[in-house]
């Protein structure tokens, strides 16, 4: 992004009870239009595991701590709804595991994840289709990483890590598009000086 239009100085930090580990495919990592390296700038408590390097296999082993919940985010057949009775059913802190990559390297991950395998799956519900413009979506219901993330902390740590990761979402997308000619001024998120508000 633009140096001028950088929004590393308007992310908003949360802490969260709930571990947030996004299981990247190597080559996002210097993808433009990636946006789970925004949700690592706003969260405390996550991390970013890289997948399909040759010469570093990738072991999750160490994130599957018996006093946590793990949950993998992927919306399979056997998915069940993250919602609020979902949430409720285990008293556990969570940890969320996210694919993350385009949705053809994303959806290998699950699978060639050994330790991913085992873990309960969740889907989100469906609200409304991903606003992210920056990639086209094979599916309404696919959402970018950001999108998913900002709804599943919705319903794991509150409505207010949610508003604020879709606003920097909203912001950031609207500025890329700027960049790239594809938005007028006047269409951007609270116009290109706009600083999002610390609420934490």
């Amino acid at each position: 992004m633009l140096a001028d239009l950088c929004v590393c100085g308007l992310v908003p930090r949360h802490s969260l009870r709930t571990k947030l580990v996004l299981v990247m495919h190597h080559i996002e990592v210097k993808r433009q239009s990636n946006t789970g390296r925004l949700a690592l700038a706003a969260l405390d408590n996550m991390e970013i595991r890289l997948r399909g390097r040759q010469d570093q296999p990738l072991d999750l082993s160490d994130l599957l701590d018996p006093a946590r919940r793990p949950i993998l985010l992927f919306p399979s057949a056997d998915a069940l709804p993250l919602d609020a009775a979902y949430a409720a059913a285990d008293e556990r802190p969570v940890t969320l595991f996210v694919p993350d990559g385009t949705w053809n390297l994303a959806r290998k991950i699950p699978l060639r994840q050994a330790e991913l395998r085992a873990i309960p799956r969740v889907c989100l519900p469906f609200e409304r289709p991903s606003q992210y413009r920056l990639r086209n979506a094979p599916h309404p219901h696919q959402l970018s990483t950001l999108e998913a993330i900002a709804r599943a902390l919705g319903v794991l740590d509150g409505a207010e890590v949610r508003a604020d990761l879709e606003l920097l979402f909203r912001v950031a997308r609207d500025r890329i598009l700027w960049s790239q000619g594809k938005l007028p001024e006047s269409e951007v998120e609270g116009g290109l000086g706009f600083r999002v508000p610390r609420l934490t």
